[in-house]
């Protein structure tokens, strides 16, 4: 897997969890999920959200050719 694949899979997952997180309570406000499905779906995602995003600035580029020390 290329170091950008990789970065972009990382930044992917990290907005899917933040989307989760931002729906978690406006479908308990609508009454979709109980207090405990919202707390436990909130907690889930916001890991996940430190997780990824954390993870996506740790993908480095792969460094260029390098030349050898003079």
């Amino acid at each position: 897997m290329t170091h950008g694949t990789l970065k972009n899979l990382m930044g992917g997952l990290a907005l899917l969890s933040l989307a989760v997180c931002l729906a978690a309570p406006v479908l308990h406000f609508l009454g979709r999920i109980s207090e405990g499905s919202f707390k436990t779906t909130f907690l889930v995602a916001s890991i996940a959200w430190f997780v990824f995003a954390a993870g996506r600035g740790f993908v480095r580029k792969a460094p260029a050719g390098r030349e050898p020390m003079p």
